[in-house]
């Protein structure tokens, strides 16, 4: 099988758009402003992304129905990590990119999140098994960002932020009952402790 990617350059805007025409979801690069063509996603995903340089980074995503959708992330580069997309009323097709420099984007399923306990940047990592009761970890950051950690169901569905907050962090949260995936958004070390 192979994937063929159409690239139109539109000079008036100056915005790249990259179409897979396979359902496979192909990593796709580019520099500068784009609008992304992801298809048409109906579940959730993983957004995984690399942004270089040092300039601002934003992304948003497009959906068929959703004119004010909230970013996927807001930061400046260098940044690589992942974020969770999660299923929408209306199909996900697209993601607005609004950066200076190179980047690349790739669609990866909610199941390839991996099962890892620490990390240094913005990651969905995967538990190794549901929880069957509310469980409680030992959150610890350290840095100066803004830090939003939530739980995600096997199913693919959000729960509330279980930190919500800036700076150095330890703190005890609770996962609820079903949890498998977890969203860490921190730029800086972290770690996960039972």
């Amino acid at each position: 099988m192979h994937c063929v990617l159409r690239i139109f350059l539109t000079a008036v805007l100056g915005i790249f758009v990259l179409a897979p025409t396979a359902s496979a979801a192909p990593a796709l690069e580019g520099s500068g402003n784009a609008v992304v063509d992801l298809g048409s996603v109906r579940k959730s995903v993983i957004i995984d992304f690399t942004f270089t340089g040092s300039g601002p980074v934003a992304v948003t995503p497009v959906f068929t129905k959703d004119k004010r959708p909230t970013p996927w992330l807001e930061g400046s580069a260098p940044l690589t990590g992942s974020v969770f997309a999660e299923k929408h009323s209306s199909p996900l097709i697209g993601a607005k990119i609004n950066t200076p420099d190179q980047w690349s984007l790739q669609v990866s399923p909610l199941a390839s999140a991996p099962k890892a306990t620490s990390g240094s940047s913005p990651s969905v990592i995967q538990l190794p098994k549901a929880t069957k009761s509310d469980s409680s970890r030992t959150f610890i950051y350290r840095g100066d960002s803004e830090v939003v950690v939530f739980p995600i169901s096997a199913k693919g569905m959000s729960g509330f932020p279980v930190v919500n907050s800036s700076g150095n962090i330890k703190k005890k949260i609770t996962l609820p009952r079903g949890t498998k995936y977890i969203s860490i958004w921190a730029i800086g070390p972290w770690k996960l402790k039972k």
